[in-house]
């Protein structure tokens, strides 16, 4: 089994809750993620994942030029670093979601994704280690 630290995301991308959605969206274009954390002061309140936006923003014909990210954001599940892959796994499945935040107990360290989890599976390599 491997930890959480050793395959989640450290370099976070955070944008604040009172950004529009649009500028979320280019964001994670220009970065090629699947998500971003949402600030609000100095914590971290949500998470904005693409199925925030079909489902909150385009399946409601919101405007995205207008709509701030904290109303459309989630709540993120968050997970031990030093917790395994497979309670990673067993959480995403139980919570269906597909990203969790990890957390060292003080703080916010990184992400973990179903990809993640799921990379040395397709490509019989660990780049974890």
């Amino acid at each position: 089994m491997v930890k959480v630290k050793e395959m989640m995301t450290k370099n976070l991308v955070i944008v604040d809750a009172d950004t529009v959605v649009r500028e979320a969206i280019q964001t994670m274009t220009e970065k090629k993620l699947g998500s971003v954390l949402v600030r609000k002061g100095k914590e971290i309140v949500g998470i904005l994942e693409e199925s925030d936006i079909i489902k909150n923003v385009l399946a409601r014909d919101i405007n995205p030029y207008v709509v701030k990210v904290e109303t459309v954001m989630s709540i993120p599940f968050v997970i031990g670093e030093e917790n395994t892959d497979n309670e990673a796994s067993d959480m995403m499945v139980q919570q269906k979601v597909r990203r969790l935040v990890v957390s060292d107990g003080e703080r916010i360290v990184g992400i973990v994704s179903m990809q993640d989890l799921l990379r040395p599976v397709y490509t019989g390599k660990l780049f974890w280690t």
